[in-house]
């Protein structure tokens, strides 16, 4: 075992521990704040702490069993901060529920309301804990400190963009000492502002050489042998190896990988907004939605006053889009062009835009012209977050010439996102638009969306953009 190797498995065995020592002290806490200070009436009188004691005793390494069986306490770099916490959260519960049923078969009586604090006593210290300890790594990965350092075996797109994925992602704690290429000629190259110090031949020496725990293969297609000659010659070494499938070139969205009876299967089109992930955000759209339809009425009823004022013809404008799957569906906003505005056919916005009126020109330099569509968020036709949905006529269009474009509807379409919070909305590049919306896709969470929303009202009273 490598210094490394024991450095992480200590760190580790410490987080075990200490989850361990939060689960127990949660319990006692949770009897505590229960009969000693809030001193809620117990009719059969207050229990004696020692069989609480005991059952906490058998409650913590089953929780920690329960959070094992979750691969909590392997070493993963790059796993997600979200699904750290959700995992934390849901063995908590697990246990809850555990406990709450065994209350059955216990002859003293097991207070609901000490399980009830136990859970979230248990969540909230061991997500602040791991909280905590994820913020310390990132502050001393950025101070050059806790690396892991890497040799990467590619010269080609594939080995370029796991490199950039490296230096882009500091948080992670990995340092590029070096690329390694196939053959003597790919001596003199460089891949993403480093060097190409040798070939696979001279792996292991280079490996000693520059101090590397980790060598990630990242090889085309096309150099299987290379690929092979670089296992044979580190499969006696120390070293730990990773391979980057030259099919990954191919994934737009993060690729995982799951087991089919032994067999591992690669699912290239999967997005994070599956399962419990797709649920909570289907409760946070709807939660916000209706609360944004109620406290914005008000003013949406004065907007539409407004328009009708203004010029003839409907407050609003139903326009058919494509959404998630593909589904096709009915995008409300409100009207600010004259009613011929697309006689001519469907077109993009522009900049003076003369089909425009004048109270929409205002509404769409606001961006308030999209308020309407929280109600197609509260029915379930799109997100709060997610790729801005285009016309039939556009999607046809893109799909037949931009490259994986139809991934972008893996997910609901949003009245925000990524892309249009880093201003790339109307006249704007439309393939830069779409790596956005896919970067998204990749990279999903709650808290991601929530930041998204943020910038969003920060952003939508000086977007050049918007018009």
């Amino acid at each position: 075992m490598t210094m490394f190797a024991r450095h992480r498995q200590l760190f580790l065995t410490g987080i075990f521990l200490l989850d361990g020592v939060l689960i127990f002290g949660s319990w006692v806490a949770a009897y505590w704040v229960r009969f000693q200070w809030l001193r809620l009436p117990a009719p059969l009188g207050i229990p004696p702490i020692k069989g609480y004691v005991w059952l906490g005793a058998v409650i913590t390494p089953l929780a920690l069993l329960v959070l094992r069986s979750f691969h909590l306490y392997r070493s993963a770099r790059t796993a997600r901060l979200s699904q750290e916490l959700w995992t934390l959260v849901q063995g908590i519960a697990i246990v809850t529920a555990l406990a709450a049923l065994t209350s059955y078969f216990w002859r003293g009586e097991l207070a609901r309301s000490v399980l009830l604090l136990f859970a979230i006593f248990g969540a909230g210290s061991l997500c602040a804990a791991h909280l905590s300890i994820r913020v310390a790594l990132r502050a001393l990965r950025r101070r050059g400190r806790n690396l892991r350092h890497v040799l990467i075996v590619g010269t080609g797109e594939l080995a370029e963009r796991v490199a950039r994925k490296m230096a882009v992602q500091s948080d992670y704690g990995f340092k590029v000492v070096g690329i390694v290429g196939a053959g003597a000629a790919d001596i003199g190259k460089r891949v993403a502002d480093h060097d190409v110090i040798g070939t696979v031949s001279e792996l292991p020496a280079l490996a000693k050489e520059t101090g590397a725990e980790l060598v990630y293969l990242a090889l085309a297609r096309t150099e299987h042998e290379a690929e092979l000659e670089a296992l044979e010659r580190l499969s006696d070494s120390t070293v730990a190896v990773r391979l980057v499938p030259d099919l990954a070139r191919a994934f737009t969205l993060n690729a995982s990988v799951e087991d089919f009876d032994g067999t591992p299967v690669v699912l290239v089109t999967e997005t994070p907004e599956q399962g419990w992930n797709m649920v909570a955000k289907r409760a946070f759209d709807m939660l916000f939605a209706g609360l944004g339809l109620l406290l914005l009425s008000p003013l949406l009823l004065a907007i539409a006053l407004w328009i009708k004022l203004d010029s003839p013809g409907p407050v609003f404008y139903a326009q058919e889009r494509v959404g998630v799957n593909g589904r096709r569906f009915l995008m409300l906003k409100f009207r600010t062009m004259r009613t011929d505005a697309e006689a001519t056919g469907p077109q993009w916005s522009r900049a003076a835009d003369p089909r425009r009126t004048r109270a929409g020109t205002i509404l769409r330099k606001l961006s308030i012209d999209e308020l309407p569509q929280l109600w197609n968020v509260l029915v379930g036709h799109m997100s709060l977050v997610g790729p801005r949905p285009e016309q039939p006529v556009f999607v046809d269009r893109f799909r037949a010439s931009i490259p994986r474009y139809m991934l972008r509807h893996h997910v609901k379409s949003g009245i925000t996102g990524w892309a249009q919070v880093n201003g790339l909305r109307g006249d704007t590049p439309l393939e830069r638009r779409i790596e956005y919306d896919l970067y998204y896709i990749e990279n999903w969470s709650m808290a991601f969306d929530m930041k998204i929303l943020f910038l969003t009202l920060v952003r939508v009273f000086h977007d050049a953009n918007a018009y």
